[in-house]
Protein backbone atom coordinates (compact mmCIF):
# COMPACT_ATOMS: atom_id res chain seq x y z
CA UNK A 1 0.00 0.00 0.00
CA UNK A 2 1.09 3.59 -0.60
CA UNK A 3 1.78 5.96 1.74
CA UNK A 4 -0.83 9.37 1.50
CA UNK A 5 2.55 11.92 1.64
CA UNK A 6 3.87 10.11 -0.79
CA UNK A 7 0.71 10.62 -3.01
CA UNK A 8 0.80 13.34 -5.24
CA UNK A 9 -2.42 13.93 -6.00
CA UNK A 10 -3.89 13.62 -3.03
CA UNK A 11 -1.49 17.29 -1.62
CA UNK A 12 -3.13 18.68 -4.72
CA UNK A 13 -6.57 17.89 -3.02
CA UNK A 14 -5.89 18.74 0.45
CA UNK A 15 -4.49 21.94 -0.49
CA UNK A 16 -7.67 22.92 -2.57
CA UNK A 17 -9.88 21.81 0.38
CA UNK A 18 -7.92 23.84 2.94
CA UNK A 19 -8.76 27.37 0.42
CA UNK A 20 -11.88 26.71 -0.42
CA UNK A 21 -12.99 26.31 3.65
CA UNK A 22 -10.96 29.74 4.03
CA UNK A 23 -12.82 31.29 1.11
CA UNK A 24 -15.86 30.07 3.00
CA UNK A 25 -15.19 31.70 5.97
CA UNK A 26 -14.11 34.92 4.50
CA UNK A 27 -18.00 35.21 2.63
CA UNK A 28 -19.41 34.58 5.88
CA UNK A 29 -17.66 37.01 7.91
CA UNK A 30 -18.65 39.21 5.03
CA UNK A 31 -22.63 38.40 5.93
CA UNK A 32 -22.71 39.16 9.12
CA UNK A 33 -20.82 42.66 8.76
CA UNK A 34 -23.53 43.80 6.50
CA UNK A 35 -26.26 42.74 8.56
CA UNK A 36 -24.77 44.39 11.54
CA UNK A 37 -24.56 47.39 9.45
CA UNK A 38 -28.32 47.24 8.33
CA UNK A 39 -29.61 46.78 11.77
CA UNK A 40 -27.64 49.88 12.50
CA UNK A 41 -28.93 51.82 10.22
CA UNK A 42 -32.46 51.47 11.46
CA UNK A 43 -32.10 52.14 15.00
CA UNK A 44 -33.20 55.99 16.00
CA UNK A 45 -30.88 58.88 16.61
CA UNK A 46 -30.13 59.44 20.40
CA UNK A 47 -29.81 62.37 21.41
CA UNK A 48 -28.09 63.41 25.15
CA UNK A 49 -29.83 65.88 27.18
CA UNK A 50 -28.39 68.53 29.28
CA UNK A 51 -28.80 68.04 33.11
CA UNK A 52 -30.83 70.88 34.41
CA UNK A 53 -30.50 72.63 37.64
CA UNK A 54 -32.60 71.80 40.25
CA UNK A 55 -35.14 74.36 40.87
CA UNK A 56 -34.39 76.97 43.94
CA UNK A 57 -36.55 76.83 47.38
CA UNK A 58 -38.39 80.09 48.12
CA UNK A 59 -37.85 80.85 51.57
CA UNK A 60 -41.50 81.68 53.56
CA UNK A 61 -40.80 85.41 53.81
CA UNK A 62 -40.91 85.59 49.90
CA UNK A 63 -44.45 85.83 49.12
CA UNK A 64 -45.53 83.14 46.64
CA UNK A 65 -47.82 83.66 43.57
CA UNK A 66 -50.39 81.54 44.47
CA UNK A 67 -52.26 83.02 47.85
CA UNK A 68 -51.57 80.30 50.58
CA UNK A 69 -54.59 79.47 52.56
CA UNK A 70 -54.39 80.21 56.36
CA UNK A 71 -55.01 77.59 58.62
CA UNK A 72 -57.77 79.13 61.82
CA UNK A 73 -56.09 79.63 65.07
CA UNK A 74 -57.61 77.22 67.65
CA UNK A 75 -57.70 77.88 71.03
CA UNK A 76 -57.89 75.37 73.71
CA UNK A 77 -60.75 75.05 76.56
CA UNK A 78 -59.88 74.94 79.80
CA UNK A 79 -62.17 73.02 82.10
CA UNK A 80 -62.38 73.57 85.37
CA UNK A 81 -61.44 70.90 87.50
CA UNK A 82 -64.13 69.45 89.72
CA UNK A 83 -63.80 68.63 93.33
CA UNK A 84 -63.32 64.64 92.90
CA UNK A 85 -65.77 62.70 95.62
CA UNK A 86 -64.05 59.83 97.03
CA UNK A 87 -65.68 56.77 97.59
CA UNK A 88 -65.59 55.44 101.55
CA UNK A 89 -62.90 52.74 101.86
CA UNK A 90 -61.72 50.39 104.77
CA UNK A 91 -58.45 49.24 104.55
CA UNK A 92 -58.23 45.92 106.07
CA UNK A 93 -56.23 45.25 109.45
CA UNK A 94 -54.38 42.09 110.62
CA UNK A 95 -56.89 39.78 112.04
CA UNK A 96 -59.81 41.44 110.09
CA UNK A 97 -62.52 39.40 108.74
CA UNK A 98 -65.66 40.43 106.07
CA UNK A 99 -68.17 39.97 108.96
CA UNK A 100 -65.93 42.22 111.17
CA UNK A 101 -65.62 44.73 108.80
CA UNK A 102 -69.29 44.40 107.98
CA UNK A 103 -70.12 44.88 111.63
CA UNK A 104 -67.91 48.14 112.14
CA UNK A 105 -70.07 49.87 109.63
CA UNK A 106 -73.33 48.06 110.45
CA UNK A 107 -73.31 46.32 106.99
CA UNK A 108 -74.47 42.80 105.42
CA UNK A 109 -71.15 40.40 104.78
CA UNK A 110 -73.04 40.18 101.20
CA UNK A 111 -73.11 43.54 100.31
CA UNK A 112 -69.48 43.53 100.84
CA UNK A 113 -68.93 41.09 98.70
CA UNK A 114 -71.05 42.43 96.10
CA UNK A 115 -69.42 46.52 96.27
CA UNK A 116 -66.23 44.89 95.79
CA UNK A 117 -66.80 41.85 93.56
CA UNK A 118 -65.05 39.40 95.78
CA UNK A 119 -64.11 36.10 93.61
CA UNK A 120 -63.49 34.31 97.36
CA UNK A 121 -65.11 35.92 100.52
CA UNK A 122 -63.14 34.25 102.34
CA UNK A 123 -60.07 35.27 101.74
CA UNK A 124 -59.29 38.87 102.39
CA UNK A 125 -55.45 40.55 103.65
CA UNK A 126 -54.05 42.94 105.98
CA UNK A 127 -53.71 46.10 103.57
CA UNK A 128 -56.27 45.17 100.90
CA UNK A 129 -58.83 48.52 100.66
CA UNK A 130 -62.70 46.92 100.76
CA UNK A 131 -65.40 49.54 99.16
CA UNK A 132 -67.80 50.57 101.93
CA UNK A 133 -71.09 50.50 100.16
CA UNK A 134 -73.34 53.60 101.13
CA UNK A 135 -75.38 56.67 100.72
CA UNK A 136 -72.31 58.03 99.16
CA UNK A 137 -72.65 55.53 96.50
CA UNK A 138 -75.27 57.86 95.05
CA UNK A 139 -73.34 60.89 95.37
CA UNK A 140 -70.35 59.63 93.46
CA UNK A 141 -72.92 58.47 90.76
CA UNK A 142 -74.63 61.86 90.46
CA UNK A 143 -70.88 63.51 89.65
CA UNK A 144 -69.52 61.10 87.40
CA UNK A 145 -70.16 62.16 83.84
CA UNK A 146 -72.30 60.29 81.54
CA UNK A 147 -71.47 61.11 77.96
CA UNK A 148 -67.96 60.52 77.96
CA UNK A 149 -66.53 56.61 78.98
CA UNK A 150 -63.11 56.48 79.34
CA UNK A 151 -60.99 54.19 77.42
CA UNK A 152 -58.22 52.51 79.25
CA UNK A 153 -55.08 51.22 77.50
CA UNK A 154 -55.12 47.07 78.35
CA UNK A 155 -52.79 46.39 81.86
CA UNK A 156 -51.12 43.33 82.66
CA UNK A 157 -52.77 41.45 85.60
CA UNK A 158 -51.81 42.34 88.73
CA UNK A 159 -49.69 39.58 91.16
CA UNK A 160 -50.17 39.79 94.62
CA UNK A 161 -47.52 40.17 96.73
CA UNK A 162 -48.66 40.09 100.31
CA UNK A 163 -49.14 36.61 101.60
CA UNK A 164 -53.16 35.94 102.00
CA UNK A 165 -54.54 35.87 105.88
CA UNK A 166 -56.32 32.73 106.38
CA UNK A 167 -60.04 33.43 107.22
CA UNK A 168 -61.23 30.12 107.76
CA UNK A 169 -59.63 27.35 110.03
CA UNK A 170 -60.27 23.68 108.89
CA UNK A 171 -62.85 25.16 106.10
CA UNK A 172 -64.61 26.77 109.30
CA UNK A 173 -65.29 30.67 108.23
CA UNK A 174 -63.89 32.58 111.44
CA UNK A 175 -67.15 34.62 111.85
CA UNK A 176 -68.31 31.19 112.84
CA UNK A 177 -66.14 29.85 115.24
CA UNK A 178 -65.70 34.19 116.93
CA UNK A 179 -69.64 34.97 116.78
CA UNK A 180 -70.05 38.62 117.88
CA UNK A 181 -73.09 40.24 116.56
CA UNK A 182 -73.55 43.98 115.82
CA UNK A 183 -75.73 44.26 118.67
CA UNK A 184 -72.87 42.29 120.75
CA UNK A 185 -70.00 44.50 119.55
CA UNK A 186 -72.07 47.68 120.80
CA UNK A 187 -73.03 45.85 124.00
CA UNK A 188 -68.97 44.56 124.79
CA UNK A 189 -68.10 48.18 124.03
CA UNK A 190 -70.12 49.29 126.85
CA UNK A 191 -68.96 46.41 129.26
CA UNK A 192 -65.49 47.56 128.30
CA UNK A 193 -65.79 51.35 129.21
CA UNK A 194 -67.16 50.30 132.30
CA UNK A 195 -64.48 47.81 132.88
CA UNK A 196 -61.80 51.04 131.98
CA UNK A 197 -63.68 53.13 134.68
CA UNK A 198 -62.62 50.56 136.99
CA UNK A 199 -59.43 50.38 135.97
CA UNK A 200 -59.56 47.33 134.65
CA UNK A 201 -56.15 46.36 132.61
CA UNK A 202 -56.64 46.54 128.40
CA UNK A 203 -53.73 44.04 128.50
CA UNK A 204 -55.17 41.39 130.99
CA UNK A 205 -57.34 38.38 130.13
CA UNK A 206 -58.43 35.59 132.96
CA UNK A 207 -59.90 32.01 132.84
CA UNK A 208 -63.00 30.29 134.07
CA UNK A 209 -62.63 26.71 133.84
CA UNK A 210 -61.85 23.13 134.19
CA UNK A 211 -58.67 20.75 133.03
CA UNK A 212 -59.73 21.75 129.53
CA UNK A 213 -57.89 25.23 129.57
CA UNK A 214 -55.35 24.41 132.44
CA UNK A 215 -52.15 25.95 132.44
CA UNK A 216 -50.08 23.42 131.18
CA UNK A 217 -51.86 22.93 127.67
CA UNK A 218 -53.78 26.13 127.47
CA UNK A 219 -52.30 29.02 126.02
CA UNK A 220 -49.26 29.05 127.92
CA UNK A 221 -46.86 28.04 125.20
CA UNK A 222 -47.50 31.29 123.74
CA UNK A 223 -45.79 33.25 126.78
CA UNK A 224 -43.22 30.82 127.20
CA UNK A 225 -42.31 29.15 123.63
CA UNK A 226 -41.38 27.80 121.07
CA UNK A 227 -44.48 28.23 118.65
CA UNK A 228 -44.50 28.55 115.41
CA UNK A 229 -48.15 30.38 114.03
CA UNK A 230 -47.24 30.17 110.14
CA UNK A 231 -50.00 30.82 108.04
CA UNK A 232 -51.75 32.81 111.40
CA UNK A 233 -48.51 35.09 112.63
CA UNK A 234 -51.50 38.06 112.60
CA UNK A 235 -51.84 36.81 115.90
CA UNK A 236 -48.87 37.38 117.02
CA UNK A 237 -49.55 41.38 118.26
CA UNK A 238 -52.31 39.61 120.26
CA UNK A 239 -49.60 37.60 122.15
CA UNK A 240 -47.89 40.87 122.44
CA UNK A 241 -50.93 42.73 123.75
CA UNK A 242 -51.30 39.98 126.14
CA UNK A 243 -48.26 39.07 127.23
CA UNK A 244 -48.52 38.39 130.97
CA UNK A 245 -52.25 36.65 131.13
CA UNK A 246 -50.96 33.17 128.48
CA UNK A 247 -49.38 31.56 131.19
CA UNK A 248 -51.06 32.30 134.47
CA UNK A 249 -53.10 29.42 135.45
CA UNK A 250 -55.46 31.74 137.57
CA UNK A 251 -57.50 30.85 140.92
CA UNK A 252 -60.83 30.13 138.58
CA UNK A 253 -59.35 27.17 137.02
CA UNK A 254 -59.46 24.30 138.81
CA UNK A 255 -59.74 20.15 137.47
CA UNK A 256 -63.19 19.05 137.84
CA UNK A 257 -64.76 22.62 138.24
CA UNK A 258 -68.27 22.71 137.90
CA UNK A 259 -70.64 25.91 136.93
CA UNK A 260 -71.89 26.19 140.70
CA UNK A 261 -68.89 26.02 142.57
CA UNK A 262 -67.37 28.56 140.62
CA UNK A 263 -69.71 30.55 142.66
CA UNK A 264 -69.00 28.47 146.38
CA UNK A 265 -66.33 30.85 148.20
CA UNK A 266 -65.73 27.27 149.48
CA UNK A 267 -63.50 26.49 146.73
CA UNK A 268 -61.44 29.79 146.61
CA UNK A 269 -57.89 29.10 148.03
CA UNK A 270 -58.11 30.37 151.22
CA UNK A 271 -54.01 31.18 151.55
CA UNK A 272 -54.50 33.82 148.55
CA UNK A 273 -58.27 34.63 148.30
CA UNK A 274 -60.35 37.08 151.10
CA UNK A 275 -62.95 35.26 153.44
CA UNK A 276 -66.48 34.99 151.22
CA UNK A 277 -64.74 35.71 148.04
CA UNK A 278 -65.30 33.30 145.22
CA UNK A 279 -62.61 31.81 142.68
CA UNK A 280 -63.76 34.33 139.94
CA UNK A 281 -64.17 37.81 142.59
CA UNK A 282 -60.47 36.30 143.90
CA UNK A 283 -59.25 36.30 140.30
CA UNK A 284 -60.80 39.23 138.82
CA UNK A 285 -59.27 41.31 142.32
CA UNK A 286 -55.73 39.74 141.59
CA UNK A 287 -55.60 39.71 137.56
CA UNK A 288 -57.35 42.98 137.07
CA UNK A 289 -58.66 41.38 133.63
CA UNK A 290 -60.63 43.27 130.79
CA UNK A 291 -62.10 40.03 129.69
CA UNK A 292 -62.75 36.51 130.40
CA UNK A 293 -62.91 33.23 129.11
CA UNK A 294 -65.35 30.58 129.82
CA UNK A 295 -65.18 27.09 129.28
CA UNK A 296 -67.21 25.02 131.50
CA UNK A 297 -69.91 22.42 131.09
CA UNK A 298 -68.17 18.96 130.73
CA UNK A 299 -68.91 18.37 134.66
CA UNK A 300 -72.49 19.67 134.49
CA UNK A 301 -73.94 16.97 133.35
CA UNK A 302 -77.63 15.65 133.27
CA UNK A 303 -78.44 19.08 135.20
CA UNK A 304 -79.08 21.62 132.17
CA UNK A 305 -81.25 24.08 134.61
CA UNK A 306 -79.32 24.11 136.87
CA UNK A 307 -76.20 25.08 134.90
CA UNK A 308 -78.34 27.36 132.67
CA UNK A 309 -78.84 29.57 136.00
CA UNK A 310 -75.21 29.00 137.28
CA UNK A 311 -74.29 30.61 133.59
CA UNK A 312 -76.42 33.45 134.28
CA UNK A 313 -75.22 34.19 137.08
CA UNK A 314 -71.57 34.17 136.06
CA UNK A 315 -71.67 36.53 133.09
CA UNK A 316 -73.91 38.74 135.26
CA UNK A 317 -71.34 39.46 137.85
CA UNK A 318 -68.06 39.62 135.29
CA UNK A 319 -70.60 42.65 132.99
CA UNK A 320 -71.09 43.90 136.47
CA UNK A 321 -67.51 44.40 137.05
CA UNK A 322 -66.69 45.24 134.02
CA UNK A 323 -65.19 42.35 132.43
CA UNK A 324 -65.99 40.84 129.13
CA UNK A 325 -67.56 37.68 129.46
CA UNK A 326 -66.52 35.24 126.59
CA UNK A 327 -68.71 31.63 126.43
CA UNK A 328 -67.01 28.75 124.86
CA UNK A 329 -68.45 25.61 123.36
CA UNK A 330 -66.52 22.51 124.26
CA UNK A 331 -66.17 19.34 121.90
CA UNK A 332 -67.61 16.33 124.47
CA UNK A 333 -70.46 15.64 124.89
CA UNK A 334 -70.23 14.43 128.58
CA UNK A 335 -73.79 14.52 129.18
CA UNK A 336 -74.91 12.56 125.89
CA UNK A 337 -75.64 14.96 123.73
CA UNK A 338 -75.12 18.23 122.61
CA UNK A 339 -77.17 19.82 125.21
CA UNK A 340 -75.27 22.08 127.51
CA UNK A 341 -73.23 23.86 124.40
CA UNK A 342 -77.42 24.65 123.00
CA UNK A 343 -77.10 26.32 126.55
CA UNK A 344 -73.84 28.34 126.24
CA UNK A 345 -75.23 29.30 122.50
CA UNK A 346 -78.48 30.78 123.98
CA UNK A 347 -76.94 32.61 126.55
CA UNK A 348 -74.54 34.42 124.71
CA UNK A 349 -77.71 35.52 122.41
CA UNK A 350 -80.13 36.51 125.09
CA UNK A 351 -77.07 38.69 126.58
CA UNK A 352 -75.28 39.75 123.56
CA UNK A 353 -71.92 38.44 124.62
CA UNK A 354 -69.13 36.84 122.32
CA UNK A 355 -69.53 33.37 121.76
CA UNK A 356 -66.27 30.97 120.84
CA UNK A 357 -67.64 27.91 119.12
CA UNK A 358 -65.09 25.71 119.22
CA UNK A 359 -67.53 22.92 119.25
CA UNK A 360 -67.61 23.90 115.39
CA UNK A 361 -63.78 23.78 114.91
CA UNK A 362 -64.01 20.26 117.00
CA UNK A 363 -66.46 18.22 114.84
CA UNK A 364 -63.33 18.90 111.99
CA UNK A 365 -61.11 16.96 113.88
CA UNK A 366 -60.73 13.10 114.57
CA UNK A 367 -62.86 12.04 117.26
CA UNK A 368 -63.68 15.57 117.55
CA UNK A 369 -60.16 16.45 118.83
CA UNK A 370 -60.65 14.10 121.55
CA UNK A 371 -57.93 11.88 123.95
CA UNK A 372 -59.44 8.83 124.46
CA UNK A 373 -61.31 9.43 127.52
CA UNK A 374 -63.97 11.33 125.49
CA UNK A 375 -63.16 14.04 127.59
CA UNK A 376 -60.07 15.64 127.44
CA UNK A 377 -58.65 17.24 124.46
CA UNK A 378 -55.56 15.67 122.32
CA UNK A 379 -52.40 17.43 123.07
CA UNK A 380 -50.24 18.75 120.49
CA UNK A 381 -46.56 20.12 122.42
CA UNK A 382 -45.55 21.07 119.47
CA UNK A 383 -47.60 24.43 118.84
CA UNK A 384 -45.91 24.53 115.25
CA UNK A 385 -48.91 25.53 112.57
CA UNK A 386 -47.00 24.91 109.81
CA UNK A 387 -47.31 21.12 110.20
CA UNK A 388 -50.66 19.55 108.86
CA UNK A 389 -50.91 17.43 112.02
CA UNK A 390 -51.34 20.67 113.91
CA UNK A 391 -55.10 21.07 111.98
CA UNK A 392 -56.02 17.27 113.60
CA UNK A 393 -55.30 17.70 117.34
CA UNK A 394 -57.63 19.22 120.12
CA UNK A 395 -55.27 21.16 122.06
CA UNK A 396 -53.84 22.86 118.87
CA UNK A 397 -56.79 23.82 117.81
CA UNK A 398 -58.40 24.58 120.68
CA UNK A 399 -55.57 27.45 121.61
CA UNK A 400 -55.77 28.85 117.93
CA UNK A 401 -59.04 29.83 118.30
CA UNK A 402 -59.27 31.26 121.73
CA UNK A 403 -56.06 33.26 119.97
CA UNK A 404 -58.64 34.47 117.40
CA UNK A 405 -61.13 35.19 119.95
CA UNK A 406 -58.89 37.10 122.16
CA UNK A 407 -57.48 38.96 118.78
CA UNK A 408 -60.99 39.70 117.28
CA UNK A 409 -61.63 41.58 120.67
CA UNK A 410 -58.58 43.38 120.55
CA UNK A 411 -58.62 44.76 117.47
CA UNK A 412 -62.51 45.67 117.53
CA UNK A 413 -62.56 46.96 121.06
CA UNK A 414 -59.30 47.81 122.36
CA UNK A 415 -58.69 50.06 118.94
CA UNK A 416 -55.49 48.28 118.83
CA UNK A 417 -54.14 47.43 114.93
CA UNK A 418 -51.68 44.77 114.31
Amino acid sequence: MTSPTNNPVSEEWYALRTFLLALISFFLFLGVVAAALQFQATLPAVSLVTPQPLPTLVPSSVPLDEPVLALPTITPTVFAAATPILPLTHLVQSGETLSLIANQYGLTVDSLILANNLANPDVVWAGQSLLIPGEREEEIAAAMPTTVTPILPPTAPLTATLPLTPTTLNGIPFNEIVVISPETWANIQTIYAHGQELGRDPHAFSKIGDSTIDAEHFLSRFATGPYNLGAYAFLQPTIDHFSASFARQGMAVQIGLHSWNALDPFWADKTICEPAETVIACEFRLHNPSLVLIRLGANDAGVPENFARNMRDIVTYAIAQGVIPVLGTKADRAEGSDENNTIIRQIAAEYHLPLWDFDRVAATLPQRGLDEDGIHLMAYMAHDYTQPVAFERGHALHNLTALLVLDTIRVGIMNEEG
